[in-house]
C-alpha cells in the first residue's frame, strides 16, 4: 500500500504523459535496442521520468541490482544506449552517477540507427532513382576493398555521428523538410563522407564525379 501510494504521487498529475512516453519507447525505440539495453533503460526512465525528472542518479551496482543483470552487462548496454545518444552520463569515481535519460520526441534529430519515418502521402521516388546502385561499385576493385574494409571498421559511435551530419546536409539541401530525400542518397552521402576520410586528394579526385548527384537540386 505504502509503495502504491508513492507511485500515485509520483504520476498525480502527469499520468497521461508518462504513458504516452512509455508507449512512445516500447512502440518506436524498443525493438532497435539489443534486451540489455531495454532493460537498463526502462529502469532509467522509472527513476527518472516516472519521478518527473530526466535525471537520476544512481551507482552502476545498484543498477545492476534494480535491473536483475551483471555489471558487466550493465556497462555495456550503457556504453549502446550513449552511442545511440539516449543516455548521458556524468560519472563520479567515489559517488553515485549522474544520468541524463533523453526521450526520442525530444532529440533535435531522430537517431540514425533508427528507420527513416516516411510520409505516407509522399509520392514515391522514380523507380531509376531508388534502384540506384552504391557508387563504390564504381571505384576499382582495390579501391573498393580499401572502402568496405574501412567503411566496416568505423565505430557505431562514429558511424552515427557520419549519419547524422548527412541527414543534416542532405535536409537543408531539401529546404528543411527531413523526409523529402531517399533512403539510397542517405546512404550515398554517408559514403562520401567517409569517402573523404579514406581516400587522399589524389586519389580521391578520380571518384568525386560518382558523388555529382548529391548536389543536383531537382533529386530533392
Amino acid at each position: 500500500m505504502e509503495q502504491n501510494a508513492r507511485v500515485d504521487g509520483e504520476l498525480s498529475e502527469s499520468w497521461g504523459e508518462v504513458v504516452r512516453a512509455y508507449c512512445e519507447c516500447m512502440d518506436d525505440l524498443f525493438p532497435y535496442l539489443t534486451p540489455a539495453e531495454q532493460i537498463v533503460y526502462q529502469r532509467l526512465f522509472r527513476l527518472s521520468h516516472v519521478r518527473q525528472s530526466s535525471f537520476t542518479k544512481c551507482r552502476y551496482e545498484d543498477l545492476a541490482v534494480q535491473c536483475g543483470i551483471s555489471l558487466r552487462t550493465v556497462q555495456r548496454a550503457l556504453k549502446g544506449l550513449r552511442q545511440k545518444q539516449l543516455v548521458k552520463t556524468v560519472w563520479q569515481s567515489h559517488g553515485t552517477t549522474t544520468f541524463h535519460v533523453q526521450l526520442l520526441s525530444t532529440l533535435t534529430h531522430r537517431p540514425a540507427f533508427l528507420p527513416r519515418q516516411r510520409r505516407g502521402a509522399a509520392p514515391s521516388p522514380p523507380l531509376s532513382h531508388t534502384m540506384r546502385p552504391p557508387v563504390y561499385d564504381a571505384f576499382s576493385p582495390e579501391d573498393r576493398d580499401l572502402f568496405l574494409a574501412c567503411k566496416r571498421s568505423l565505430s557505431p559511435g562514429h558511424l552515427n555521428e557520419l549519419t547524422e551530419q548527412a541527414v543534416e546536409w542532405l535536409t537543408e539541401r531539401a529546404n528543411g523538410d527531413p523526409e523529402a530525400f531517399a533512403d539510397d542518397l542517405l546512404r550515398d552521402k554517408v559514403d562520401e563522407l567517409i569517402f573523404r576520410e579514406v581516400f587522399g586528394v589524389e586519389r580521391g579526385k578520380h571518384y568525386e564525379r560518382f558523388f555529382a548527384h548529391l548536389y543536383r537540386n531537382e533529386i530533392y
